[in-house]
């Protein structure tokens, strides 16, 4: 019996099965040793049963369920055994471009709290007119919604929008590539007073995509700053930007954007929060 069978020690060894597991195996009927010993409950595996092993390790390998298993142990059609295959392929090539897109959105949110810890290194000291800059504003692709929000109010930033925004470009397939985006469709200051605004919310996306609802953003020459705390106290950052554009010969010229670097949905301490400041502007004269 030796040379002929294998205990469940030996075939648990071979192949790389856990005893526990063959046991179970066992119970359940998947793989059914074909000796028992009545005296000490000994079981022996066949040659045959080896191979059968192989083939179970492997479909489990793939993913299929014990009972799935079962049903192509049983098979004897070898094309619908292909069928089954085909279709277990296919769902695991979905199960990658599902993967794919976590691990960019984990690295996004990576580099997002990558650029934050340098801006908030330097928190204690920060001055924030030293973030002042005038710059191209870098052109990126975004996927928004603009809407007319009554009687809106800054500190009032809708969640819900962001949460709305966030949930359609990943039912749209869109590979978020970065920030959250606000821009505000009135005056600078316009969205600190109670009063209907109308307001885009975007967030950045990949660029490769042909979705109609997608669209560029950037490319145009813009005062920026950096606030960094409570999203309640940025009225002051804009009153410091709004003099400095003053003091250097410029005007506004279109709607503000907020750019949230660390956000509510990043991170849900606002002493950590950081927006970029976007206005357009152009030269006085």
């Amino acid at each position: 019996m030796k040379d002929k069978y294998y205990s469940i020690g030996r075939v648990s060894e071979i192949c790389n099965i856990p005893i526990k597991t063959l046991r179970y195996y066992d119970k359940i009927n998947v793989m059914v040793p074909s000796i028992r010993q009545e005296n000490n409950n000994y079981r022996y595996y066949s040659h045959d049963q080896m191979v059968r092993l192989f083939i179970i390790k492997r479909l489990r390998y793939l993913g299929f369920s014990l009972e799935e298993v079962r049903n192509i142990l049983k098979e004897d059609d070898i094309q619908k055994i292909e069928l089954i295959v085909t279709k277990k392929q296919n769902s695991i090539k979905d199960e990658i471009i599902e993967l794919n897109k976590k691990y960019e959105e984990a690295a996004t949110l990576k580099n997002k709290l990558q650029s934050a810890q340098r801006i908030l290194e330097n928190s204690n000291n920060y001055n924030v007119e030293s973030s002042f800059k005038l710059e191209k504003q870098r052109e990126v692709y975004v996927f928004g919604k603009t809407t007319m929000m009554q009687s809106y109010k800054n500190e009032k930033v809708s969640l819900e929008k962001w949460i709305d925004i966030i949930e359609s470009a990943k039912e749209r397939n869109l590979n978020i590539q970065g920030d959250i985006l606000v821009s505000y469709h009135t005056e600078m200051f316009g969205q600190f007073i109670h009063r209907d605004c109308e307001v885009e919310f975007s967030i950045v996306v990949e660029n490769d995509t042909k979705d109609a609802e997608v669209k560029k953003f950037g490319n145009f020459l813009a005062a920026n700053a950096i606030h960094v705390g409570d999203y309640s106290d940025i009225v002051h950052t804009y009153i410091s930007l709004k003099r400095w554009i003053e003091e250097n010969e410029l005007m506004v010229d279109g709607p503000v954007t907020e750019r949230f670097m660390l956000s509510p949905v990043d991170l849900p301490n606002t002493e950590q929060h950081i927006v970029k400041i976007i206005v357009p502007v152009k030269p006085r004269n």
